[in-house]
């Protein structure tokens, strides 16, 4: 997986960690939800460092970066080129089943757009439908 996708998850990983479920898928999420974050700290410690240089302004200064302005899109070049580099990240060992079946027997839900997040992060499983889908 490439660090864009690490970047665009944080939110997903946020919904799937505030969902109840039995201890020893939550243990197992805990645990890699901890490697995707600390994974993240570096994208974004690396996404303030391009705007400062963009900029051309020391960590800790204020900085804005107005689109449309050269300084912003040397920024987005550097930045996407961040993004698009493979992560070292492994595949966690949890079947991607595992979650959504963790998750399906709960009253709260994820989204599609969720699922889309979160699936490259697990291991490929089917996913047995509801007895009563056409799915």
């Amino acid at each position: 997986m490439i660090l864009g996708q690490i970047f665009q998850s944080l939110e997903s990983w946020q919904k799937l960690s505030a969902i109840n479920m039995n201890a020893a898928i939550a243990y197992k999420i805990l645990k890699y939800t901890k490697l995707v974050t600390d994974e993240y700290a570096v994208i974004e410690k690396q996404r303030v460092a391009l705007i400062h240089e963009a900029a051309g302004t020391e960590d800790g200064e204020e900085v804005r970066l107005e689109s449309g302005t050269p300084e912003f899109e040397y920024y987005v070049e550097k930045f996407n080129a961040v993004l698009a580099v493979e992560s070292d990240l492994a595949v966690s060992s949890v079947e991607f089943s595992e979650v959504v079946n963790a998750v399906d027997e709960k009253d709260e839900s994820l989204s599609v757009q969720d699922l889309g997040k979160l699936e490259p992060f697990f291991l490929s499983s089917e996913i047995d439908p509801p007895a009563d889908s056409d799915a």
